[in-house]
């Protein structure tokens, strides 16, 4: 660990000469030995689901991705809990109605609209809105035809968390995200048995990341831990989440961990499923998910 603090120095020292990506990161990669043996990863075992930062926000998605535990733990963090139901054992008894209430309140992408942005519409603005959204029935008109609500329709609105604009940025984004894809750039990293460790071959990746998050600056990134599923549950979330950490480290070199958020599945989220060396090996995995 004493090796990785002082080669992580190193890396930030050589980031304050140069600005350039590429030249970062080849300066890096003349600092990593790929031989090096692996750091054991200690054993968190009251560990758990991380989110970083309850701001984080969801599509429908990830929500339905997550698991009971999940679920509740994202509810607690955004102050949800007096719509947690459980039942005689201590299980999630309303997921459904959980996660259709954390959508409602705006954990979408894309953000709401806050009070504040709606007192800035016309009423036409609003109205168009209200019928959009769904909250045609919350439209109340006067004798000429012009909005005779507009304080009680903006309450509604904000309540209902009525979705920003912001399709033309979530198109170019896409377009760009559909680009790294078929550019061949892989989004997935492989790590060994019990290690969190990043590579030469997976730092190489990596760099292609940061320069693509460069490149197009309104992305945003999340990091999905997984591990195989040998180990305790918790020890396992604690692993998928140092895998995430050790790729946002390598990113946060360039800046870029404010538009990156780390998530561990844990043993919860194979690919594989099959209980061989195999299917493993597939399973302790990073994953890039742009947004």
């Amino acid at each position: 660990m004493i090796k990785k603090i002082l080669l992580v120095s190193s890396v930030i020292l050589l980031s304050s000469c140069s600005t350039s990506v590429s030249e970062l990161g080849d300066k890096f990669l003349d600092l990593i030995n790929p031989s090096d043996d692996a750091v054991e990863v200690a054993d968190l075992s009251e560990a758990q689901l991380i989110v970083e930062g309850s701001s984080a926000i969801f599509s429908e998605e990830d929500l339905r991705k997550l698991s009971n535990t999940d679920l509740i733990k994202i509810a607690e963090e955004t102050g949800f809990m007096d719509i947690v139901k459980l039942d005689e054992n201590g299980n999630l008894a309303n997921r459904e109605e959980l996660i259709q209430a954390l959508l409602d309140a705006g954990l979408t992408k894309g953000g709401v609209l806050t009070k504040s942005d709606l007192e800035k519409l016309s009423d036409s603005e609003l109205i168009q809105k209200a019928v959009e959204s769904g909250n045609a029935d919350k439209i109340v008109l006067g004798d000429d035809g012009n909005l005779a609500n507009r304080e009680e329709l903006i309450e509604a609105l904000a309540e209902a968390g009525v979705a920003k604009d912001s399709s033309d940025e979530s198109s170019a984004n896409q377009t760009a995200i559909d680009t790294l894809k078929s550019s061949g750039v892989e989004s997935v990293l492989y790590f060994a048995y019990d290690d969190s460790e990043i590579d030469e071959e997976a730092t190489r990746v990596i760099i292609n990341h940061a320069n693509f998050m460069q490149n197009n600056p309104s992305v945003h990134l999340r990091l999905e831990g997984h591990a195989d599923e040998r180990g305790t549950r918790e020890y396992n979330l604690a692993l998928g989440e140092n895998r995430a950490l050790s790729v946002k480290e390598v990113l946060g070199l360039y800046n870029l961990e404010d538009r990156i958020e780390v998530i561990s599945f844990g043993e919860e989220s194979p690919v594989a499923f099959t209980h061989d060396e195999a299917a493993w090996e597939l399973n302790r995995r990073v994953e890039f998910v742009y947004y």
